[in-house]
């Protein structure tokens, strides 16, 4: 089944950016602590798209190779977690976190390890979390930091399973860096998502 033939309802959409939002509170307070700065994270936006779709609505913002973080989880849902920010903002945000005005030489040889770190912080939270609300195992491997193109990080010629797109606004010292995180999961795994909503409203 493709992201077109898939049918969710409203409901569902605002249930599952309910979830993920509390994610990105957690991992906001665990920024937080680490930069000794406030940071706030958002989830503006939600929607379920094919591979090809999340690189051309992520494309009409992106227009440079991006920068981000790769971690496949498992358990009661299975799939790739991706966070991605477009290269220049995520050497702004390297810097942010460093807390150094550092010249960009230097900021690219560091991007690497301080971005998996960022990517660790907010792809567990929003994992972990989805975990808890469910009362279910999910278990995050380890992190793996991405560069290049929009089509070669989102693997577009596979356009195998479905990606759930969110829109994320991160807000550190007075910086706005827009973002974005992809869960690629295959039909089973959305089924399997959405069965686990529901089961965890009707508890509420």
């Amino acid at each position: 089944m493709s992201a077109n033939e898939l049918v969710l309802d409203e409901f569902f959409i605002d249930a599952i950016s309910e979830v993920l939002n509390i994610g990105m509170g957690a991992a906001a307070a665990s920024l937080s602590e680490m930069v000794e700065d406030e940071v706030t994270l958002s989830v503006p936006g939600v929607e379920f798209v094919s591979r090809l779709e999340a690189a051309n609505i992520i494309g009409t913002k992106v227009t440079e190779d991006v920068s981000g973080v790769l971690q496949g989880f498992a358990g009661a849902i299975n799939g790739d977690a991706l966070l991605l920010f477009p290269e220049e903002q995520s050497l702004e945000l390297v810097r942010a976190v460093l807390q150094e005005d550092l010249p960009l030489e230097e900021l690219t040889e560091l991007e690497q390890d301080a971005m998996t770190e960022i990517g660790n912080v907010i792809l567990n939270a929003c994992v972990s979390n989805m975990a808890d609300l469910f009362e279910k195992t999910m278990i995050g491997e380890v992190p793996a930091f991405v560069k290049g193109s929009l089509g070669s990080v989102l693997s577009v010629e596979q356009d195998k399973g479905i990606v759930l797109l969110l829109k994320m606004d991160f807000s550190i010292q007075e910086k706005n860096i827009h973002g974005y995180v992809t869960f690629l999961m295959d039909f089973a795994s959305i089924t399997e998502l959405q069965k686990n909503i529901e089961a965890f409203l009707g508890d509420e």
